[in-house]
């Protein structure tokens, strides 16, 4: 009876040890869709190549690659359902180059000739984003924001006489507009600006909405250096996340869906072997950040991050692939 015991405590020992064991396997991020960015020397080099990552398999694609009628797009943003995305660039041939807000569409195999909605006008023309629904698109003209359908028309011009606004970002409901201005994060609401909390550090920028109670953007710490936050359109405290360091930038963050789960960033990480700005996100669930190179291991024979600057990542729950 002793020894049926002893064996019977020793099999529920083993049990116990199988259980904490695969309980302690590492955890693996699981991520769908689309990621889009950019990468180039510096902003006023104008040599930027725009690219996207399918994500369950690493593929990476130039996007535009073909293109004739402009150069260096950056800042791009899909359409909710991914068949557009609007970005800025310069049309060719310019005796100057001059920043206009462009869109392209999905084809079905590849992203067409874009469409230049802005110019060339002799402005600076820039930030452009998508609301929600698809259906209008804000962006920054000469420190002025400015509403238009995606098609290009309808243009509507929000703070005309008054100081630069900058940035511009639908929140969740498609009506109200985050900005930057001054080094702040404001809220247009119903036509009232709201400067939104600040925090410690000495200036804010590049907000993105989540969802209907919470939104991104970048503060520069007391160090000088750049950290993702999380705002609260309540006027909360914002939060600091746990990815960020006093030690190197971490900016231009984008959610993955809700930003719940994964926030996509850029990051000046100095281990990661490659120069300048790099991608990255954080799994929030389990406190982990990855280089965007480290998640794929050997799925890639080659790294996505580069001796380029990479910047301004933005997702879509679509997938693209050419035929």
């Amino acid at each position: 009876m002793q020894r049926r015991v002893a064996v019977g405590a020793i099999g529920l020992v083993l049990v116990a040890i199988s259980v904490f064991i695969i309980g302690q396997r590492p955890h693996t991020p699981s991520l769908d869709g689309t990621l889009i960015y950019h990468r180039y020397t510096d902003y006023q080099s104008w040599d930027a190549t725009m690219w996207m990552i399918d994500l369950p398999t690493g593929q990476l694609t130039q996007v535009g690659r073909d293109w004739t009628s402009m150069i260096s797009p950056i800042n791009a943003h899909f359409s909710a359902d991914g068949q557009l995305i609007t970005f800025m660039g310069s049309a060719v041939g310019l005796p100057e180059n001059d920043w206009d807000v462009f869109t392209s569409a999905w084809d079905g195999n590849t992203w067409a000739e874009p469409k230049n909605l802005t110019g060339p006008n002799g402005a600076r023309d820039e930030d452009p984003k998508f609301s929600p629904d698809g259906t209008t698109i804000i962006y920054k003209q000469d420190g002025v924001l400015v509403t238009m359908s995606a098609g290009g028309s309808g243009k509507v011009y929000l703070t005309q006489g008054k100081p630069e606004s900058s940035m511009p970002y639908f929140a969740a409901n498609g009506k109200d507009i985050l900005f930057e201005r001054s080094g702040d994060i404001y809220l247009l609401k119903n036509g009232i600006e709201t400067k939104m909390f600040a925090g410690a550090g000495e200036s804010s920028y590049y907000p993105i909405g989540m969802d209907n109670e919470t939104y991104l953007y970048t503060r520069v710490q007391n160090t000088r250096h750049d950290a993702i936050m999380q705002g609260f359109y309540n006027g909360s405290a914002s939060k600091s996340y746990f990815f960020n360091s006093i030690d190197w930038d971490t900016s231009d963050s984008y959610p993955y869906e809700n930003g719940s789960k994964y926030i996509f960033y850029v990051t000046g990480d100095f281990m990661i072997p490659h120069g300048g700005y790099n991608l990255a996100f954080a799994d929030l669930a389990n406190k982990k950040r990855y280089d965007i190179d480290q998640y794929y291991g050997n799925k890639r024979s080659t790294d996505i991050n580069s001796e380029f600057q990479e910047l301004g990542p933005a997702w879509v729950l679509a997938r693209f692939s050419s035929h």
